[in-house]
């Protein structure tokens, strides 16, 4: 064998080595093992019981009992704050959903309806009669002068005060003339007796 013959077996050699080598190196890129999902194996059951709220009041409330784990917090809404107390108070009527976090973290969430109830009473039938009769046709759904719609009987109890300052206090309204004083007594008989939808 010549020298020119050695020097290429030499070569072929070598390069075949490393050829084999890195065939049979680890690569680098493998997929890294992830943590267990701790929330995986739990069954976090929520019962949310809502209290109705009175018609347009916000007294409404949550109640929520939950099972499946242990160190639960809790929110109402998810822009709200997580809180120790399992109860939501001062609500109005309406859709709101419940989330509840565990001690490792792990949340659920149940959707619950405030309902209103309630029955009108005998001081707001006369009052809501009135403001028909003498505040309706400036304040509705087409012509509501200073933004107020008194065809919705909740904007009567939420602007009772302004009514009360206006129809009796200071007498200035309804526009057509300073009301009676047995008009002005049922405005104010309604309030002093709370004000409500059941008043």
């Amino acid at each position: 064998m010549n020298k020119n013959s050695t020097n290429c077996l030499s070569i072929f050699i070598f390069a075949f080595t490393i050829t084999a080598f890195a065939a049979c190196s680890k690569s680098s890129s493998s997929t890294p093992i992830l943590p267990a999902d701790m929330c995986a194996g739990k069954t976090i059951l929520i019962t949310a019981t809502p209290e109705a709220t009175q018609h347009c009041s916000n007294d409404g409330s949550i109640n929520i009992a939950v099972i499946g784990s242990s160190n639960f917090t809790y929110k109402l809404n998810s822009s709200g704050t997580y809180q120790a107390a399992s109860k939501f108070t001062d609500l109005s009527e309406g859709v709101y959903t419940v989330f509840v976090k565990d001690g490792a973290g792990c949340e659920k969430s149940a959707a619950v309806t405030v309902g209103s109830g309630g029955t009108i009473g005998p001081l707001f039938t006369g009052m809501k009669s009135l403001v028909n009769t003498r505040c309706k046709s400036c304040h509705n759904s087409t012509l509501a002068n200073g933004g107020m719609n008194f065809e919705i009987e909740c904007n009567i109890i939420k602007n009772k005060t302004r009514i009360k300052v206006r129809a009796v206090d200071e007498g200035t309204m309804p526009q057509s003339g300073t009301l009676p004083q047995s008009e002005k007594d049922i405005i104010s008989n309604w309030i002093n007796a709370g004000g409500t939808y059941a008043n």
